[in-house]
C-alpha cells in the first residue's frame, strides 16, 4: 500500500469514529476551571466521564459526566452540584447541565490536544449566551 493511500485511509478511518467517542476515550480524572467573562476562575471541578448514558433534554449520545469534588466562589455561576452531562461529536466535546430543559449551561471546546478549552454559555429558546470560558486537563 502507498503511504498516500495509508495516510487517506487512516484519515478515513478516524473521521468515522470521531462521533463514536465515549468516556474509555478520556480516561482517568480531569480537572475543569470555569471562568467568567474576565478570567478570573470561579469553579474547579475534579470530573470523570463514563460511559453511562445521562438523562438530558436535547438530542443525541449524552453519557454521565460524574463529579469527583468541587469549589465555587459562587454556586449560582456554574451548577457544580447538578447532574451533568456530556457528548463529544465532531472532535466537539460538550458538557453541561441538559436535564432542565430550555435553560442549559454548556461548557464547549474542540478535542485534539492534551487538554481542551473553550467557551461557556447559556442557551434555551431565546438563543445561547456568553458566560465565560473553561480549560480542562488531566488531574495529578
Amino acid at each position: 500500500m502507498t503511504t498516500s493511500l495509508l495516510r487517506s485511509v487512516l484519515i478515513a478511518t478516524g473521521l468515522l469514529l470521531s462521533s463514536a467517542v465515549c468516556g474509555s476515550e478520556l480516561p482517568g480524572r480531569w480537572t475543569v476551571t470555569v471562568e467568567n467573562p474576565d478570567h478570573l476562575v470561579v469553579a474547579t471541578l475534579k470530573v470523570k466521564f463514563t460511559d453511562k448514558q445521562a438523562r438530558s433534554c436535547m438530542a443525541g449520545e449524552w453519557r454521565v459526566l460524574k463529579v469527583i469534588s468541587a469549589t465555587t466562589r459562587d454556586k449560582d455561576f456554574f451548577p457544580t452540584s447538578e447532574a451533568l452531562a456530556y457528548r463529544i461529536e465532531d472532535k466537539q466535546l460538550t458538557m453541561g447541565r441538559n436535564e432542565i430543559c430550555d435553560a442549559y449551561l454548556w461548557l464547549r471546546g474542540p478535542l485534539g490536544g492534551p487538554s481542551v478549552q473553550g467557551d461557556y454559555i447559556s442557551f434555551g429558546l431565546g438563543g445561547g449566551t456568553p458566560l465565560g470560558y473553561f480549560n480542562m486537563s488531566p488531574a495529578k
